[in-house]
């Protein structure tokens, strides 16, 4: 008999509720320790879910157990998105809620600092609110009937992301951007718009806009 797929909160715990080991990712958790998979349809749910309200999902776990389950989603259940299985409304609002994700989570959480500066990589929030969209790799293929929908929502999250007042969260946006710049003419837009404030962005900063405007990020 298959076993019943897991119910948000026990899903909630396998993937944060892990015991932390490590300072820093991959070394948070054991390799042999991996969370189970949910079928698509309940990742879009859990993640959506997760992502529009992350003050009360992850109240019970710490920063590290936090950020070692937000790492892992990349490998994990945020395939979740591309496939075309589910009504494209679902999984347009998945992607619109990364938004919330950083405005009500990492705009309150983060140490407000530049990760990219961070050599020593102390602050496990910070760490993948700056690899966001490297961890979640939200790609769609060419041949999906809604792919460009859903890429423009997912710039229309970066550029919202930008506005917010945490560095840690423009830095990420740029970062995202930094990556589209070369195939995107309105991620090239948006970073273009945010330099365009002249004399009231930090230097540092702004060093780091121009680097994403180029497509030489990391």
């Amino acid at each position: 008999m298959t076993p019943a797929p897991a119910t948000f909160e026990t899903w909630l715990d396998q993937t944060f509720g892990r015991a932390v080991t490590g300072e820093g990712y991959p070394q948070f958790v054991e390799d042999d320790d991996p969370p189970e998979p949910v079928p698509d349809h309940l990742a879009v749910e859990y993640l959506t879910r997760l992502f529009e309200h992350p003050d009360e999902a992850l109240r019970y776990y710490s920063d590290r157990q936090i950020a070692c389950g937000l790492w892992e989603l990349g490998p994990g259940d945020s395939h979740c998105v591309t496939n075309r299985d589910i009504p494209v409304e679902a999984r347009e609002r998945l992607t619109g809620s990364v938004e919330t994700l950083f405005r009500d989570f990492f705009d309150k959480r983060c140490i407000p600092k530049l990760a990219h500066l961070d050599r020593d990589h102390t602050e496990p929030l910070n760490g993948i609110c700056y690899m966001w969209w490297e961890v979640i790799t939200w790609g769609w293929a060419g041949d999906d009937p809604d792919a460009e929908r859903l890429a423009a929502k997912n710039l229309d999250v970066m550029e919202a992301v930008l506005r917010l007042p945490n560095p840690a969260c423009k830095e990420s946006a740029l970062h995202g951007l930094g990556h589209l710049v070369r195939r995107s003419s309105r991620a090239q837009s948006i970073i273009e718009q945010f330099l365009s404030q002249t004399g009231s962005l930090d230097l540092d900063l702004e060093r780091y806009a121009r680097s994403a405007l180029t497509g030489c990020i990391q």
